[in-house]
């Protein structure tokens, strides 16, 4: 199989299940509290290791206790972790809030926003993938090193070059070919394929040319959905190193999400 980077947190989640929706000067009970890894590097790197690739995981941890577990606990998963760095500081959770009808609130930590990618590993990957806050000229320029670069689209439109951009439409709003333009500012000069999904609506692929919606079958609820970005991200990756059109190679990745958050998302429940 492949040989992929991915540059991405590693998180440690803390799970609230809460027994009714947050509401201003409510009281709220806490059915139960669950601690897992998350982050997207470490979600869609796991996606890919199971689907038998090989992941060299480009991050950042936190030099503690809970950080050097952290480290080993990847290495133990498959993850290859040699460019994953020890950072000074305490690790901190990312809590997230989960009502009974799945609306998640996220509360990240105060002033850990994690370090710029300064560089990429001067080693052979059939492709990269991006879900980085931030990148360094220097770490941008590399991405002329490799011949396929997968990115999710960068919050705060930082230029990303890929051939393919995934975006949530809860992110990126506009027509299709309003879209694109905008997308093809960001991955300029090799922009492909704009990806852009909307829960478990259907999907819109978008090229220079033209336009596609990708009907997606029925899944099974659950209550949390946490990580169903990445999870299709990774999805997504695995199907078109498989040769899959990108049609085709979304509704793959739709199936994988899926019964990703199937195997972890009804637990509080």
């Amino acid at each position: 199989m492949a040989r992929i980077m991915v540059v991405g947190n590693a998180n440690v989640d803390r799970i609230w299940w809460l027994d009714r929706p947050l509401v201003s000067g409510g009281r709220l009970a806490c059915q139960s509290i669950e601690e897992r890894y998350g982050g997207g590097g470490f979600n869609t790197g796991l996606v890919l290791l199971d689907r038998g690739h090989e992941v060299i995981l480009v991050t950042s941890l936190y030099d503690d206790d809970r950080g050097r577990t952290y480290l080993k606990d990847l290495s133990k998963r498959g993850f290859n972790t040699d460019f994953v760095g020890l950072v000074p500081g305490e690790t901190a959770a990312v809590d997230i809030l989960v009502d009974p009808g799945g609306e998640r609130t996220i509360i990240a930590p105060a002033g850990r926003r994690r370090p710029a990618t300064e560089a990429l590993p001067p080693i052979d990957a059939s492709l990269v993938y991006l879900n980085a806050q931030a990148m360094s000229p220097a770490a941008l320029r590399q991405l002329d090193d490799f011949d396929q670069v997968v990115s999710q689209y960068p919050l705060s439109a930082e230029r990303r070059p890929a051939n393919v951009l995934i975006a949530s439409r809860s992110d990126v709003k506009e027509a299709a070919q309003t879209a694109w333009q905008a997308a093809a500012e960001i991955a300029a000069p090799r922009l492909e394929t704009l990806v852009l999904t909307s829960g478990m609506q259907p999907i819109e692929i978008v090229s220079r040319q033209d336009s596609i919606i990708v009907e997606l079958p029925p899944a099974a609820p659950v209550r949390d959905t946490t990580g169903a970005g990445d999870y299709f991200a990774g999805g997504y990756i695995d199907a078109i190193l498989r040769g899959l059109d990108a049609g085709a190679a979304a509704l793959a990745a739709c199936k994988v999400a899926a019964s990703y958050l199937a195997a972890s998302g009804n637990h509080g429940s």
